[in-house]
């Protein structure tokens, strides 16, 4: 009886200890650093760190799948079952790389003459969010391509606000930028547009402008616009329980006649504000409904 216990014990302890790993690229064997790992049905997840490496409890999910996801990667999806049952089996996890005709693309761009600079994006309306974003939080924007022409991206620029009061559970997060091209059918970003991994690192808890020059990308404009991402990345990843903080710098929005953003969590399904969740301002004694959209503006080339 007594050995009974014990050995149930023994057997829960190990299932409440962390599962610990190591993310690499399948073809270089080369550790990627800011993968999004989460669990698909919860929002729930960390990334690894500098070294590739990240740590998760996964007990409380066990019928549930880890997801993983990162730029230029097909994404990958175990169950966590299999994971508790031989955790050995996955200590080190490869990632494929994303077969696809950006390379082309890039090759292809490179070849056209472009005009002078346009400036897109950017609404005067701003408002400022005080609502914490959680790590590994994506927020997309679509900028429309008002002249249908195909062009390139030059330089992305969006803004952030001082939070006033920093408490004991506020953290510095740092912004990914990506861009999708967008589908019309389904109304989502659809295609990733450049593989870079571009992290923009804010100077502390400031008011401040965040600009990357992107020329060098090489990253075309469709036709149909642009749906440019910006996602909280964790500069230092640490066990996924602690889900209570606040992070800082906070992105300042604008006011958008039209709803044109979206929002996912570390590669999930892309979601969209419905009508009911229109922000209200009163305007000269009137109630105008409006949807906050990331303040955020591209500098872009058409093609001669």
């Amino acid at each position: 009886m007594r050995l009974t216990f014990l050995l149930c014990l023994l057997s829960f302890v190990g299932l409440a200890q962390s599962f610990d790993s190591t993310i690499k690229s399948k073809k270089t064997f080369n550790t990627l650093a800011y993968v999004n790992v989460s669990i698909l049905n919860k929002r729930v997840g960390t990334s690894t760190n500098l070294e590739g490496k990240f740590s998760m409890q996964l007990e409380k999910f066990i019928s549930d799948t880890l997801l993983i996801s990162y730029l230029g990667f097909k994404t990958k999806k175990i169950a966590i079952s299999s994971v508790l049952k031989n955790p050995a089996a996955y200590n080190v996890i490869y990632l494929e790389d994303e077969l696809s005709s950006l390379e082309d693309v890039v090759i292809n761009v490179k070849k056209k003459k472009y005009g002078g600079k346009h400036s897109l994006g950017l609404r005067k309306k701003w408002f400022y969010s005080r609502v914490g974003v959680q790590f590994g939080m994506e927020q997309a924007i679509l900028i429309p391509n008002d002249k249908s022409k195909v062009g390139k991206i030059e330089v992305v620029s969006f803004w952030v606000g001082k939070e006033e009061q920093l408490f004991y559970n506020s953290r510095l997060t740092w912004f990914r930028i990506k861009f999708y091209s967008y589908d019309e059918e389904k109304n989502e970003p659809k295609e990733l547009l450049s593989y870079e991994d571009i992290i923009l690192q804010p100077t502390e808890n400031e008011k401040q402008e965040l600009k990357v020059d992107v020329s060098k990308y090489h990253i075309p404009f469709p036709k149909d616009g642009v749906c440019v991402v910006i996602e909280t990345v964790n500069p230092k990843p640490s066990k996924e329980s602690d889900n209570q903080y606040i992070t800082y710098p906070q992105l300042i929005y604008s006011n958008e006649s039209k709803n044109r953003s979206w929002n996912r969590y570390r590669g999930n399904n892309w979601m969209q504000r419905s009508e009911e969740h229109r922000s209200t301002s009163a305007i000269m004694g009137f109630k105008k409904k409006h949807y906050l959209a990331p303040a955020l503006k591209i500098e872009v080339r058409y093609e001669k």
